[in-house]
């Protein structure tokens, strides 16, 4: 999964690529967070709860998660 992280001296955050979003639209939504979540937690970068929540809002935005999923996988 391609993702590029802005520089953490200028505030940026985790993006997802076009190709990497359509991807995740091919997986049920539960496999799509997996997915993103081991992306986040294994960039070469490092990891923050800020670039999983950014990751999480990309998806939410492109319409491949809902909030009330994402809440419901992170509980369970």
């Amino acid at each position: 999964m391609a993702m590029r992280h802005a520089s953490r001296f200028t505030g940026g955050v985790m993006e997802i690529d076009e190709t990497s979003l359509e991807e995740l639209r091919s997986l049920s939504p539960r496999g799509a967070y997996e997915a993103i979540r081991r992306a986040v937690l294994q960039n070469p970068w490092g990891a923050s709860s800020e670039d999983l929540r950014s990751a999480l809002e990309q998806m939410v935005a492109a319409g491949i998660l809902t909030w009330d999923e994402v809440e419901r996988f992170e509980v369970s």
